[in-house]
């Protein structure tokens, strides 16, 4: 039976996240640390850290970062990324991102990258992020989002995801994040779509999931059927002899705890 829960499924892809994941997501990353507008008083939560790229580039520009995840797997890998680079301001926490482990106006940062799609519930999250952060506090926030204005090229997105990894629970439209974070008390101060994402391998994505067999025959069923919509707006291309390239697109905010 496939993985169905974030903690088992990412235990087992934690040595699958390498540079080439980062490559892929990294425009994001850019983003977030230009428009963080860290200081060195900073204290930094990275929410979904996976094996530590956000937390640790964020932490030679802040006093501390946690780094939080619900998978031990993950956070083995962050503890072996950070000995790597010599970086003694980051300590890591297991937890989730709907009950984080910390007391109210923990954080001058909170950040959260390429994770929340497979959160159970995004309005949990965002209340806590509220609760954490100090005010006047920044929330850094990156994700895959799917179109505002085709709601069946969404569908077909999400549905190649969660047959790709069943964790997956669902990709917001931009408009969805905006009133999320409104409803959760956080004002929006930038929000757009990351440019420069670097076309995926099919063949890479699935492989890092560990996604095979079945499921797999399913996910490049979808893409070879794909609709028009859908080709255009995730640039699907046919990589001969048996891949694909494709490219997500992805949503970046900042939004602040006022007051």
């Amino acid at each position: 039976m496939p993985p169905s829960s974030a903690k088992e499924q990412f235990d087992r892809q934690a040595t699958h996240y390498n540079a080439q994941w980062n490559s892929w997501t990294a425009s994001s990353l850019d983003w977030l640390l230009a428009q963080a507008t860290c200081q060195p008083t900073d204290i930094a939560l990275d929410v979904a850290t996976g094996t530590g790229f956000t937390a640790l580039a964020f932490a030679p520009h802040v006093q501390s970062v946690v780094g939080l995840d619900v998978s031990p797997g993950m956070l083995s890998q962050a503890e072996q990324n950070q000995a790597a680079r010599g970086i003694t301001n980051v300590s890591w926490w297991e937890g989730a991102a709907e009950a984080l482990p910390f007391p109210e106006a923990s954080f001058s940062v909170v950040t959260c990258r390429i994770a929340p799609h497979h959160f159970q519930s995004v309005p949990a999250f965002l209340a806590e992020v509220y609760r954490v952060l100090t005010p006047g506090g920044r929330f850094l926030l990156a994700d895959t989002t799917i179109p505002d204005d085709d709601p069946t090229t969404g569908e077909w997105q999400n549905r190649v995801e969660a047959l790709r990894d069943p964790s997956h629970a669902r990709n917001l439209a931009p408009s969805e994040w905006r009133k999320a974070m409104a409803e959760a008390g956080l004002t929006v101060q930038a929000m757009n779509l990351a440019g420069g994402t670097t076309p995926m391998s099919l063949n890479d994505w699935l492989e890092k999931a560990g996604c095979t067999n079945a499921p797999a025959a399913a996910v490049r069923q979808a893409f070879a059927t794909a609709p028009p919509a859908a080709v255009e707006a995730f640039q699907i291309r046919v990589a001969p002899p048996d891949d694909y390239t494709f490219v997500w697109q992805r949503l970046v905010a900042k939004a602040e705890k006022l007051g």
